[in-house]
């Protein structure tokens, strides 16, 4: 009789679990809530053939299918809701029989049977599309909150420096006859402008990092030199700070002072870490490096930094961001040091794109630590050492500068006479083919070429001019002087004929470096 009863309910429960929406479980009041029944349907939504089949997966309890994550805030949220209830509802992920995890809403109700023991009934609904949608969104509007502060910070961070030098150029035209204080302005203009250079550069910097499109070269690196050209930039910064940069080597010697790496990039990474750690600092605080290495196996060795500031420091929420693009710890000191959240981004970029790692170790208050680990491939000594700008004459080179900015042309042809070059002028590639072409053999002895011109572009000339019966055309240097600054610009200017490329804005050293090489 009682065998017979319990099957007529377990039908009717059967019955009944299949006119609801999702599955059931019947759980026991023990740690692990083992399962005392689970209905078809619940196993169906997790991939599972039969009750049976799901059962055996998961050792006979919620808790062997739960994800890892999700078992204390799941489990801790049902049982905050039982102390004020005899109900609970709560989303948390669950494993299906082929490996993924999906999201289940666990309604449940805890009953209390004639004999005092306790069961849970639940109620087990599909919420996977509803929570992976609800990630979608909630990831979209952090996307678009992070762009509108991105957009926020740059209008503000551009229009600082832009307007210093609007400002300082119209004290310079009301005081033009104070030499002393418009050189003293020009100063601060260029403060201003590289400023603003170095925010444009990040932006493209961090755009070629998430494309994965950053070219490292492999060049041969003197890590002294390397380390010198650092200090002579960012001791200056912390002098004026009073700021104590110590450096030591837990190593005697430098074993391994020839490397292959990119010198800008690797620059790069430690003039922004670097600058944080100034930037952040306090008056009179210290920077500390400490630099190891490890022995060389297979003509690669691991060098390791390990640097610390007496700053400010960082919250431990922040330090979770610190390498997401445009963050920014905001309402303390931070946020009042200007800056649009990319510098730590980019360093992590390039250190992965370099095979390597960092770390960051932060105390509010204390200072922070930033540990960097980059494996280099051992180079040999190079043969000859670079010329330094004093060294680098171009006095007595005729060149033929091809520019359609008047203002442009006019800064290149006062900056390249003052070292002593003789310049001819062309206004659009087509003008410059014809100057080229009338001029006899041994004329220019190299080629200033821009790119967006109108008539005919720098491209078009070069080829132009590669292809002409001129004794120079094959021959004579052409070097690309462009706003064009990508990767992509600078092959296709190669792929042209030319024979060099030089993003704008032109330092006057580069452009002599060039010359130096191709007609000294």
């Amino acid at each position: 009789m009682i065998e017979e009863l319990t099957k007529k309910l377990q039908s009717q429960l059967e019955l009944f679990t299949v006119s609801i929406p999702g599955g059931v479980k019947i759980s026991n009041d023990d740690p692990e809530y083992s399962f005392k029944y689970v209905s078809e349907q619940f196993a169906n939504m997790l991939g599972y053939a039969t009750p049976k089949e799901l059962l055996d997966a998961s050792g006979g309890n919620i808790i062997g299918l739960a994800h890892p994550d999700d078992v204390k805030v799941g489990l801790a949220d049902a049982l905050n809701q039982y102390t004020h209830s005899d109900h609970y509802a709560t989303i948390y992920r669950i494993r299906c029989k082929d490996g993924t995890y999906k999201y289940i809403e666990d309604r449940g109700q805890k009953v209390i049977k004639e004999d005092g023991t306790i069961e849970h009934w639940n109620l087990m609904l599909d919420k996977n599309d509803f929570m992976h949608k609800s990630i979608a969104l909630e990831s979209e509007k952090k996307a678009n909150k992070s762009k509108s502060d991105f957009l926020s910070r740059m209008s503000h961070d551009m229009r600082t420096p832009l307007n210093g030098i609007i400002g300082l150029l119209k004290i310079a035209e009301q005081h033009f006859d104070d030499r002393e204080l418009v050189l003293e302005n020009f100063r601060k203009m260029q403060v201003a402008a590289d400023y603003l250079l170095s925010l444009i550069n990040d932006i493209l910097q961090m755009s070629k990092i998430e494309d994965g499109n950053v070219p490292l070269t492999q060049e041969i690196i003197n890590f002294e030199e390397l380390s010198q050209d650092v200090l002579t930039i960012i001791e200056h910064r912390a002098k004026d700070r009073g700021i104590q940069m110590q450096f030591c080597s837990k190593k005697e010697g430098l074993r391994y002072p020839f490397i292959y790496e990119s010198p800008l990039h690797l620059r790069q990474i430690f003039l922004n870490i670097y600058g944080n750690c100034i930037k952040y600092n306090r008056i009179g605080g210290k920077i500390r490096t400490v630099s190891d290495y490890t022995e060389a196996v297979d003509g690669i060795t691991t060098y390791e930094w390990t640097i610390t500031d007496t700053g400010i420091g960082m919250s431990r929420e922040y330090q979770e961001h610190i390498f997401e693009p445009f963050s920014q710890e905001r309402e303390d000191a931070r946020s009042t040091q200007q800056g649009i959240g990319l510098g730590m981004a980019i360093v992590k970029g390039l250190i992965e794109k370099m095979g390597g790692t960092i770390e960051v170790k932060s105390e509010e208050g204390i200072g922070s630590t930033f540990i960097i680990r980059i494996p280099f491939k051992l180079a040999p000594a190079p043969d000859t050492a670079k010329k330094t700008a004093a060294q680098m004459d171009i006095s007595g080179l005729n060149l033929l500068l091809v520019e359609d900015n008047e203002l442009n042309a006019e800064t290149a042809e006062t900056l390249l006479s003052d070292e002593g070059a003789n310049l001819t002028v062309a206004r659009d590639g087509l003008q410059a083919v014809r100057m080229f072409q009338e001029k006899p053999e041994g004329y220019f002895d190299a080629i200033l070429m821009d790119i967006m011109m109108p008539v005919m572009d720098g491209i078009t000339a070069t080829k132009t001019i590669r292809s002409l019966k001129h004794p120079d055309a094959e021959t004579i240097p052409i070097i690309a002087m462009t706003a064009n600054a990508f990767r992509e610009d600078k092959e296709k200017c190669l792929a042209a004929g030319m024979n060099a490329h030089l993003a704008k804005p032109i330092k006057i050293e580069n452009i002599k470096r060039i010359l130096c090489e191709y007609c000294v």
